[in-house]
């Protein structure tokens, strides 16, 4: 037994030393080849001998893509019941509020759920989105984007039976913000410092105060393209002082373009509903008139 085992061997090596002399030719044959040559047999062997591999390669990126988006959409469940649980309590008070003074609730609208659509594609621009859901096109734009974790962009217009519009990353947004404690407010716009990663600029802050770092920036509600009250970023390092009368601060976004998959589109009141919620609030003011304190 032990002499057919040691003739096996040397076969073996001899077999495997022939298919690497064998594969050196022909790795000699292919490069001594035209480029349109090389490039015909690449696609052949590519279609053929390594079809199953690059399948299983494929698929293996695809099961990882998929495994990176539910973790993501794990994350974003988890901060929306952060923000539900610590709202609710907020604006229950501000409800026994308002029924306490015949106050109407204002009109604030609704969302409607969307995804960025698979592969993003982009028309040319890094800074343009295209949304995939229902019933995005009967929609008043333009109309801000975002998720639990602050603003995206802004949707422009319909795109078949979703919608197309721009990152805040993109040369033309611009969008009203407020400090949180609400002591200081300006415009936030895209820039590229020193052509590096896009990030926000607050323009318009006044020249005597200063804006610690760190501090959130939201959303004010100005113009209605925008709901009050989402995250744009937090303040950085102080970018320019202008002639002494405005200072810009570096903003860090609160979300990435690259990281977005799932986003809420706007669905803002109509004009009618917030001037019927305005005739209420007058209508409540002046029945309650002439009551003793």
């Amino acid at each position: 037994m032990s002499g057919v085992a040691g003739g096996r061997q040397p076969r073996r090596k001899r077999g495997e030393i022939a298919l690497t002399v064998g594969l050196l030719v022909v790795g000699a044959m292919a490069s001594a080849l035209a480029p349109e040559q090389q490039s015909q047999i690449e696609a052949l062997v590519r279609s053929t001998v390594l079809l199953p591999i690059i399948e299983l390669h494929r698929a293996s990126a695809e099961r990882s893509e998929m495994g990176r988006r539910i973790v993501a959409l794990q994350t974003e469940r988890e901060r929306l019941v952060e923000d539900v649980a610590r709202f609710r309590a907020l604006a229950n008070q501000a409800v026994e509020l308002r029924d306490q003074v015949s106050l109407q609730g204002p009109a604030l609208g609704s969302v409607r759920p969307a995804e960025v659509y698979p592969g993003r594609p982009r028309v040319g621009d890094p800074n343009v989105f295209v949304l995939q859901g229902k019933d995005l096109a009967d929609l008043e734009f333009p109309v801000g984007v975002f998720t639990g974790s602050g603003l995206v962009g802004v949707a422009r217009a319909a795109h078949g039976g979703g919608a197309r519009g721009e990152f805040w990353s993109h040369p033309d947004f611009r969008v009203s913000v407020v400090t949180a404690d609400g002591r200081v407010s300006g415009i936030a716009r895209a820039a590229r410092p020193r052509r590096g990663q896009a990030i926000l600029v607050l323009e318009g802050a006044p020249f005597q105060g200063t804006i610690e770092p760190g501090t959130p920036l939201l959303t004010t509600g100005i113009a209605g393209v925008y709901p009050a009250g989402i995250p744009v970023g937090t303040v950085g390092e102080l970018a320019e002082a202008e002639a002494g009368w405005m200072k810009s601060y570096y903003v860090e976004p609160a979300v990435r373009p690259e990281k977005i998959g799932v986003v809420l589109v706007w669905d803002r009141p109509t004009v009618d509903s917030l001037l019927r919620v305005r005739a209420d609030t007058a209508a409540g003011s002046t029945s309650g008139e002439g009551l003793d304190p």
